[in-house]
């Protein structure tokens, strides 16, 4: 602190000099040494009694006006002198200021400075202050520090300094002191301080060497700070940069951040973008506001599925993204399947109901990309690619021009090679509440591609003219698993999709009355379904196989219907017993009153025809309320259960079974 005063009055233009107890100059500044030329000198040389300085030493200021003093070629300056009694190192000194008389005023201004500012160091600095001895112990402690945290003067010695330090930080600040100690290099710490009110405040301490002439350690100043506000200002300037203000989740900046650590340190991870599907309707037909609730809902679900350490981030308006390190691709298929789970139920905003899927694209670091512009891009094209086939599902990015060479050399080898699997999805019948059959759905696993979506491959095979063999090979495991489980659901019927592009081929019926008789699957449980546009293509020639199909007892449904430019008067002519009305018109039956107009028509229309009305993509309790009010014969969708294998569709069926019996009803 000597050293600190000092340095501070060494470019005052004042002559300063501060006296010991025993009368001895013992620094001076350079404007002493012009004015006096004095080195070194006592009290008494400077012209006024050893009595009058007792009174000084002890605490009183004394002024001089006027006092000719003693230059050291030995002649007098007149002057005016004021002696100031401060405390340093718990040991009073006294400052003596000298100036000429004719800059009086200039003078008394320096001295209300100089005594503002010991003022201010003693007993109003906002820093607190503790001195340490070479030996470590707390030899002065600040009336700031005192008035903070209760430490009084008289415990000072035997204060432990770590005592109210928070756990977490006495270990780091212990090491820089033991640093300090051994370096004598000036150290700086940030650590947390329990305060009188029992709270935890942050602190900055800067630590100091003090050093005698002999270059060994004297003692240790220790100058501290709350700086708890500016921790809080430094946290709330991290959340505004580093975090979404709607969502809480984190920004564009930290996702950039993120991903670029990992990129650099070589982590595998996998980059999904999510999109809410459906958000520009919500905030379209709804309000803004409606759109923020149902941001905020959203990521909540997503939040409820992911692991501790997975990165979820809002990197704009409505996109989405996840990082999630280590992952191989099964892990993250199921944690995919998971969230487009969590979207099945409706969010509600106030009195309304709203329904949203999840679409999900996902590419892989380094197996995909190497650099991040381009993980994003393909992760980008992965999401497009499952938006633009219909939404709610999840798809991994795969080289576009290299899969479809994969695709075309490998279909035909699909079936002889086992990589073809099924699907099942249930149909309901909405008077019983029964499940009346189900849809078979063809699925290919492939072992290099992965799963390899059916709209990929589907139209290759019809180019190809392949999918003549797969639709057979279809019908004929389809009817054996159902025929299977007839056993114990007799009325259960099977259908399944009829390519349009074999409704020109005439064998088709014999092939079919084959599978039948082989797999001993009756043909009224067996629906082909057609789609609406496939027919009006192939309507003459289609026209003569559905008729021979219907006359072997085989039923015929009319699949997404409403998107083609057929009629119902149309459709009257035709061997159709069944009309499933697309899903495109089921999600928007319960906020479109256009929709609802549209099915209600329909299914009207359908019923006094004697066709059969079966809805597709049914989500929603209000949707399957508002079919079973306009008589809706039967319904599938994901309301009742997704697409599921063999065995597990098995397990659906019995638990449906046992909780739909009518002791259950």
């Amino acid at each position: 602190m000597v050293d600190n005063c000092v340095a501070f009055f060494q470019h005052f233009v004042d002559a300063i000099a501060f006296i010991d107890s025993n009368g001895r100059i013992i620094h001076i500044n350079p404007a002493f040494k012009t004015l006096l030329g004095w080195d070194e000198c006592d009290v008494e040389t400077l012209g006024f009694s050893l009595n009058d300085f007792e009174r000084i030493k002890y605490g009183h200021v004394v002024h001089y006006a006027e006092l000719d003093v003693k230059k050291v070629d030995g002649s007098y300056v007149p002057v005016s002198v004021s002696f100031i009694p401060i405390k340093l190192e718990n040991v009073y000194t006294v400052l003596c200021v000298l100036r000429d008389r004719t800059e009086q005023k200039q003078m008394e201004a320096a001295l209300q400075e100089s005594e503002k500012w010991f003022r201010i160091i003693d007993e109003h600095s906002s820093d607190y202050i503790l001195i340490l001895s070479n030996e470590g112990k707390v030899t002065y402690v600040s009336p700031s520090f005192e008035n903070a945290f209760g430490v009084v003067r008289e415990e000072c010695v035997k204060y432990d300094l770590f005592r109210y330090v928070h756990p977490e930080d006495v270990l780091f600040l212990q090491e820089k002191l033991q640093m300090l100690y051994e370096t004598n290099e000036q150290q700086t710490v940030e650590f947390r301080r329990l305060n009188q009110q029992g709270e935890w405040v942050w602190m900055e301490a800067h630590g100091k060497a003090i050093l005698n002439e002999d270059d060994q350690l004297d003692y240790i100043v220790v100058t501290a700070k709350n700086i708890s506000e500016r921790k809080k200002y430094e946290e709330k300037l991290h959340q505004l940069a580093y975090f979404d203000s709607l969502t809480g989740i984190a920004n564009r900046s930290y996702f950039e951040k993120y991903i670029r650590q990992l990129v650099e340190a070589q982590t595998t991870f996998a980059l999904c973008y999510l999109d809410f599907d459906k958000f520009k309707w919500i905030n379209d037909h709804f309000s803004h506001q409606a759109g923020d609730y149902f941001l905020k809902e959203a990521v909540k679900r997503v939040q409820a599925v992911l692991r501790a350490d997975d990165f979820f981030a809002r990197i704009g308006g409505d996109e989405f993204v996840l990082l999630l390190t280590n992952a191989t691709k099964e892990k993250v298929s199921e944690l995919a399947e998971r969230l487009i789970q969590a979207f099945h139920q409706p969010f509600r905003y106030e009195k309304q109901m709203i329904q949203s899927t999840l679409s999900i694209g996902i590419a892989f670091f380094p197996s995909d990309a190497d650099d991040q512009e381009q993980l994003m891009k393909y992760a980008d094209q992965a999401l497009y690619y499952v938006k633009d086939r219909g939404k709610n599902g999840y798809y991994f990015y795969q080289p576009v021009q290299n899969q479809t060479a994969v695709i075309k050399r490998d279909l035909p080898f699909a079936i002889m090679r086992e990589q073809f699997y099924l699907c099942y999805q249930p149909k309901i019948e909405l008077g019983s509440g029964s499940a009346m059959g189900v849809e078979t759905l063809l699925r290919w696993r492939h072992p290099k591609l992965g799963e390899i979506p059916p709209l990929e491959f589907i139209p290759l095979a019809e180019k190809s003219g392949f999918i003549f063999e797969i639709t057979l090979w279809v019908l004929e495991q389809a009817c054996r698993q159902v025929k299977e489980w007839q056993a114990h659901f007799p009325q259960l019927k099977l259908a399944v999709n009829l390519s349009p592009f074999l409704l020109n081929r005439k064998e088709l019926v014999g092939h079919v009355i084959y599978i039948l008789n082989e797999s001993g699957f009756a043909p009224e449980h067996l629906i082909l379904e057609v789609t609406e546009s496939g027919l009006m293509e192939n309507i003459e020639t289609g026209r003569h196989i559905l008729t021979e199909l219907k006359n072997i007892g085989v039923q015929v449904a009319i699949d997404d219907f409403g998107t083609g430019f057929s009629s119902l008067a149309y459709i009257r002519n035709l061997p159709v017993s069944m009309l499933k009305i697309d899903r495109s018109f089921i999600q928007g039956i319960a906020e479109n009153s256009k929709d609802a107009t549209i099915v209600d028509t329909i299914i009207h229309l359908a019923k006094s025809l004697d066709i059969q009305v079966l809805a597709e993509g049914v989500e929603t309790n209000h949707q399957l309320s508002l079919l079973q009010q306009m008589h809706c014969d039967f319904a599938q969708g994901f309301y009742f259960s997704k697409s599921l294998e063999a065995e597990k569709l098995k397990q659906w069926l019995e638990q449906y079974n046992q909780s739909n019996t009518p002791s259950n009803m």
